[in-house]
């Protein structure tokens, strides 16, 4: 065999087995902890209900979304609260999932915290934007501190469902925005942090977020305070 062939032998079995070689797996968005699960959105169900698929062709199962609660069907804010939870997990998109203590509730849902393809972390952002209540779902309690002072930020705002009116989809009354004002000299409790980075405020509210205070939430550094009252991306 002259040199020549061999060398085209050569290369031809290395394009030949190069196909075989896996690539590195994809990284998880920013935001997203470690050890969450990824799965692909099937249906959305309610605000805080949804059914995935674990990989393109594994079974479907339904997951609740922990320590939110989104209003129920014929309730006011359904609709609302359903299409963000589908703006947020859209049918065909990658979410990851992330186990508290108890995996499973009495009805066989999976319980989880669920982060979306750009890292957002729904549970939380359901709760902070007035789209559904904090709730403990005992023992799963990893980030209920947390959600609850969402709940504080979207109650004081008069967000949704804390507005006292109704977004027209539902007979029954939404919650009352509190008559009894909030603490005063207890600050907001520190963010996590864990909204995605966008390159301007009215890219981060067209996508659902915001505003950001200063000392309280870190993603204020991100942006420009023009008018320097400590508050970024106000809506």
């Amino acid at each position: 065999m002259t040199p020549v062939l061999r060398a085209s032998l050569l290369a031809c079995t290395a394009v030949l087995t190069l196909p075989l070689t896996a690539g590195p797996a994809a990284a998880a968005p920013q935001g997203v902890p470690k050890g969450a699960q990824k799965v692909v959105v099937v249906k959305i169900v309610d605000g805080d209900t949804v059914d995935v698929r674990a990989g393109r062709t594994g079974p479907v199962f339904r997951v609740q979304l922990l320590e939110v609660d989104t209003p129920e069907r014929g309730r006011c804010w359904f609709r609302t609260s359903s299409a963000r939870a589908a703006a947020l997990l859209p049918v065909g998109k990658s979410a990851y999932l992330l186990k508290d203590r108890d995996p499973k509730d009495r009805y066989g849902r999976h319980l989880r915290y669920v982060w979306g393809a750009t890292g957002t972390f729904v549970n939380r952002h359901l709760v902070r934007f007035g789209y559904g209540k904090a709730v403990l779902y005992k023992p799963n309690d990893r980030y209920i501190a947390l959600m609850r002072a969402e709940q504080a930020k979207a109650r004081r705002d008069g967000l949704r469902i804390w507005s006292g009116g109704c977004d027209g989809t539902g007979s029954a009354p939404a919650p009352s925005p509190t008559r009894t004002p909030a603490p005063q000299p207890t600050p907001d409790p520190p963010s996590t942090g864990t909204d995605p980075r966008f390159p301007t405020c009215g890219a981060a509210n067209a996508a659902g977020h915001g505003p950001y205070r200063r000392g309280t939430d870190p993603e204020y550094a991100w942006y420009q305070d023009r008018d320097g009252d400590g508050l970024v991306c106000e809506r």
